[in-house]
This record gives C-alpha cells, structure tokens and sequence, in this order.
C-alpha cells in the first residue's frame, strides 16, 4: 500500500512538470495593462474595422455627394468611309465633340439638409468607433484582471495542494510506525488527489483566461506574459448626482441615440423639400467637323467645320404626385416621435443600469471589508490548526475542515477583490469615463 502511494505521487509530481513544459524555455514579456490596453487598440479587429467604417464616413461628407456641385459631362464621335463608285471613289470623314453641363441651381435647400446629414453620420461613425473602443477596453481590463484572479486562485489551490500533500506524507509516516489506520490514510489521500485536481483546473481556467486576452489583443493565442499590474482594487467614494450627470454628458451610446435623433428631424426637414420647386441651370459646347475628298474630281471636295453653344435654365414644380410627398413626410414626423421615445427610453435605461450598479458598488466594497477580515481569520486559525496537528492536539479530519474553511475565505478575498473592480469600470464605462481615465494615466506616464 506504501509502495503504490510514493507511485501516485510520483505520477502526480510528473503531471505537473510535463503540463509546466510549455512555459519552461519561453521568454515572458512583461504586460501591464496600460499595455494590453494598447496592443489591443492598435490590434483589436473590432477597432480596426470600425475605423476603416469612419473612414469611409468622412469620405463621403463632401459638397459634391450631397449634390452641390454641377454635373460636366463630355461625348465625342469620329468616323472615315470610304465610297466607291462609277463616277468617282471618295472618302468621307466625320467628327464632332460636345461638352454638357447640368447644375441643379435650388431644390428646396436639400443640398444644405443632405450635407448637414453627411456630416451626422460621420459623427455617429465616430460614435460607433468610441463606443467600440470603449467597450474593448473595459473588455481587456476585466480580462486582464480576470488572468490575475485566476492566477490568484491558482496559488491559492497550489497552496491548499502542498497542504494537503503534507498531510498525506506525514500519514503516510504515521501509517508506517503503526500508529495510523489504512482509512485515515485513505482519506488523506483522497483530500490530496482532489486537491490536485483542483490545482490543474485553475491552472487551465487560468490559460484560457490568457488566451482570451491574446484574443482580444490580437496577438497569438499562445503567448505568454509576465503581469506586472497589481490585484488591487479602486474603492473611490461617488456621489451619484455627479455619475448621473456625468452619464447623461458622456455616455457614448446615449450621444449616438443623440445623433440618431437628429438625424430624424433632417429627414422631415428632407421630407419638408419636396414641396419646394426646383430650378436647374443647363449649359453645353460643342464642335463638328466634316470633310468628304474625290479622288480625281477634286472640285466636289466638301470641308464643313462649326461649333455651337448654348445655355438654359429650367423652374420645375411637382404639383401633385398621388400624396407620395404628404406620406413621406407623416411618415419621418412619426419617425422622428419614434426616436424621441429610443431617446427617452435609453435614459431612463441607462438611469437605471446606474442607479444598480452604483448600489452594487458599495454592497461590495462593504463585502470585500468582510472577505478581508474573515480571510485574516483563517489565515490564523489554518496555522493555529497546523501546529496543533503537527502536535497531535487535532486529528486530521478537523485540520481538512478548517483547511477548507481557509480555502473558502481565499477565493472569496479574491472573488471580492475581482467583484469592486467590475463595479468600478462599469460605473466608469457607464459614466463614460474609462476612455477619459485611460487618456489621464498615459498623459501621467509620458510625463514621468
């Protein structure tokens, strides 16, 4: 029975030098999260596609696509033939070019309305783009935090393993002198190999936690860090008059609802245009020539060249057209009354995410006052309960009850810890303030 535990142990041992093999040999880069924060938005796909959409919106906010600028078209034609016939053979050759413009003078100032609409939509595309940035760096911050409690939670379990690896050693040693039975020994064994299992799943939660900020950093998936930020939360006091009005400022998707909406009021002023006249300026050149040559009766010859212009301008009224223009217009009012409630409605929602958040906020900042003292407590008791078992006083089934206890008060110290920093930069993403903190702490490092 001895035999077969050292072997387990030693398997186990083996374990958990192949699954470190991968790490061995590999140069870490340090990572803190200013860093992550930056490799993402240099990297993030997300943010690359959406500036490449903004792109694309400030292209199209000129004059000439809202319909501005005039309309130069040119058109040229040449042909040669050859005749022949019983008279006499001639080739005949033809050419003309003509250059037309077209200027749509007034139309009842939707030029004006198409660029004012040109230029929302290139703000709300600037929108979209600070909305998505805003949300990959609260991503990577929860991420990277997330790979700092999950490391936090590895220790933790590698900590209760080399525990409960003593406990089971020293039974072991009891059990060989006699004065242990095979069932405790069984149960240290037990408690070690579920310990184990423990510790090899918060090495994986941890991994995968990496991986997902590789992702979200679009770096490969495999690498590997040194995180240098710390495990510490920010517990700042708010007074939630000032959140609110901070969120109904700065909230980036409460400002594009904003843009959304007046977009809205541009389209009933667009619909309002059609009912205006439309007066339109029209313009063309043009050149020909002709020439026809005999071959030997050269006195038919014919060279005809001219060139012609003219200028126009046309007033167009639709003076009805079936209440397409009356439907239209009924039709962007309601939109625009539909857009006024989203408006509405988002504050009130956005009001409300606020208002529990900011609740959730202190109830865990109070939590994580009672997860540090009740860790302090076990952290005495475990190691009052390891003397007195070394000593004999406590048998080993009270030992495992108290270590649990230590194991319990570990993760919710850390759970705790994780839980106010989710509180705090959602507050922040909610008051749009993370991308605003994030540009104060580079403005200190450049500074330093």
């Amino acid at each position: 029975m001895l035999q077969k535990g050292n072997i387990m142990r030693h398997l186990l041992v083996l374990l958990f030098l192949v699954a470190s093999l991968p790490l061995w040999g590999q140069q870490k880069e340090d990572l803190s999260l200013e860093d992550a924060i930056n490799k993402a938005l240099e990297n993030n796909y997300g943010i690359i596609t959406s500036e490449k959409s903004q792109r694309i919106s400030r292209m199209n906010n000129t004059w000439g696509n809202a319909g501005a600028l005039p309309t130069v078209r040119f058109s040229g034609q040449g042909n040669t033939s050859r005749n022949f016939n019983d008279t006499d053979n001639y080739t005949s050759q033809q050419m003309s070019g003509t250059v037309q413009m077209n200027w749509t003078i007034f139309r009842g100032f939707s030029v004006r309305i198409q660029k004012d609409r040109l230029e929302k939509l290139e703000k709300l595309s600037e929108g979209n783009l600070a909305v998505v940035v805003e949300n990959t760096i609260f991503s990577v911050i929860m991420s990277y935090y997330n790979i700092l409690l999950s490391k936090e939670q590895q220790d933790i379990a590698r900590t209760n393993m080399e525990l409960s690896r003593d406990r089971y050693e020293r039974a072991q040693h009891s059990k060989e002198i006699g004065s242990m039975v095979t069932y405790d020994l069984l149960q240290a064994k037990n408690a070690y190999l579920r310990d184990s299992s423990d510790y090899l799943s918060a090495r994986s939660s941890y991994r995968n936690a990496v991986r997902e900020l590789n992702y979200l950093m679009a770096t490969p998936l495999q690498e590997r860090y040194a995180f240098t930020s710390s495990f510490q939360p920010d517990t700042s006091d708010f007074a939630y008059s000032n959140l609110v009005q901070k969120m109904l400022e700065n909230n980036n998707t409460l400002e594009n609802q904003y843009m959304n909406l007046e977009l809205a009021r541009l389209d009933v002023r667009s619909a309002k245009s059609a009912y205006y006249p439309s007066l339109s300026l029209n313009a063309s050149g043009g050149y020909s020539d002709s020439e026809t040559d005999y071959e030997t009766m050269n006195n038919l010859d014919q060279s005809r060249s001219g060139a012609d212009a003219s200028i126009g301008v046309s007033l167009s009224y639709t003076i009805f057209d079936g209440n397409n223009r009356k439907r239209a217009l009924k039709a962007a009012r309601i939109q625009k009354q539909i857009s006024q409630v989203k408006t509405e409605e988002m504050k009130q929602d956005l009001k409300n995410q606020l208002a529990q958040e900011f609740e959730l906020y202190r109830v865990r900042k109070q939590l994580l006052q009672v997860a540090d003292e009740n860790l302090k407590a076990a952290e005495l008791n475990l190691e009052l309960s390891r003397q007195k078992f070394e000593n004999g006083t406590i048998n080993s089934f009270n030992f495992r009850d108290i270590q649990q206890l230590y194991m319990d008060a570990a993760y919710n110290y850390q759970r705790a810890v994780f839980n106010v920093i989710q509180s705090y930069h959602t507050l922040m993403r909610l008051t749009g303030g993370i991308i605003e903190e994030y540009e104060g702490e580079q403005a200190m490092e450049n500074q330093e």
